[in-house]
């Protein structure tokens, strides 16, 4: 394998505002979105299938009741833009108490939920605990959603996640995050992941929590470190450590990882990871790579090389 990996085919994916080259016979699965607390999620499905949706939403939220007895479904209202249509959903409205400078409060929130439609597309948003204002800030998110191919690399500023992208204006507050997962058929021991959160205070390092790693001071052995330090990926400052471990039941696998440098307050350094792992076996038990430490490092080096920003308005 690793005489095939400098000629290895790839195929390049939008995540986040990143641009990662994977091997083109890799299977992909994205996480879930979320945007200032609301989780998003998307799939393929027929036209008819999607307003069946909403009319077996709209009965099941008129059927269920809320905690004061009373039906819980409050607002359905509709959406439709040059770009998508659908309708978002109020319901669940809950009585929170609390207490401010000594006195008792009680604050009023509600459920909300959206699925919205772009060609092929529907995508879903949804909050459990929000105000009701938060329905006007979600129609505005939603109106900065566009529909984007499963491969396809938008020229525009935004964020990326599976079949989408938010386009700007988005700062680094609202939390934008996503990311993928990604295997091998050949090496089903083999899993890779990537994943991007603005917005969040990066803590410690990577470089200083490996240092504080109660586990490996404590078997210091079965860690054989390949490589680690800082290491900037095209001009994303961060840090890396690459390691073959030894398992107890005997078997020998790698663990490689990469994280930015970020910065909580700017959207294109957020916090980012970049994962590598082999000897996945059946039920968590773990298994001899089918790698070798060589192999491992020239697909590693293969893959987080390629991580850079996603370029605007120019031809990548």
């Amino acid at each position: 394998m690793n005489d095939g990996i400098k000629p290895m085919k790839m195929k390049t994916l939008c995540v986040g505002r990143f641009l990662l080259d994977l091997p083109d016979n890799a299977i992909v699965s994205y996480r879930d979105a979320s945007l200032s607390g609301w989780e998003i999620s998307s799939w393929v499905e027929e036209d008819k299938e999607f307003s069946g949706r909403l009319i077996s939403q709209e009965v099941q939220l008129r059927s269920e009741k809320n905690i004061k007895g009373w039906v819980s479904l409050e607002n359905i209202k509709d959406v439709k833009n040059n770009e998508l249509h659908g309708q978002i959903f109020v319901f669940n409205r809950n009585w929170l108490g609390g207490y401010e400078n000594g006195k008792k409060t009680v604050d009023q929130v509600v459920s909300i939920r959206a699925f919205v439609r772009s060609r092929e597309v529907t995508y879903k948003f949804e909050a459990g605990i929000r105000w009701d204002a938060d329905v006007e800030k979600l129609e505005k998110i939603i109106g900065q959603l566009r529909w984007r191919g499963e491969h396809e690399i938008p020229d525009q500023e935004g964020f990326c996640f599976h079949r989408g992208v938010l386009m700007e204006p988005l700062i680094a507050e609202q939390a934008e995050y996503t990311g993928i997962f990604l295997g091998l058929k050949e090496h089903p021991d083999l899993a890779i992941a990537f994943t991007t959160m603005a917005g969040i205070d990066p803590g410690k390092t990577l470089l200083q929590r490996d240092a504080e790693n109660d586990t490996k001071q404590q078997n210091r052995n079965r860690f054989h470190v390949l490589r680690e330090g800082v290491r900037s990926l095209s001009s994303i400052p961060g840090e890396e450590v690459l390691e073959r471990v030894d398992e107890p039941n005997d078997s020998s696998l790698q663990d490689f990882m990469w994280e930015s440098l970020g910065k909580a307050d700017d959207v294109y350094l957020p916090s980012l990871i970049l994962e590598l792992s082999t000897g996945h076996g059946q039920a968590g038990n773990p298994v001899n790579s089918s790698l070798s430490d060589a192999e491992a490092l020239a697909l590693w080096g293969k893959i987080s090389s390629s991580l850079r920003r996603r370029p605007i308005g120019v031809l990548r």
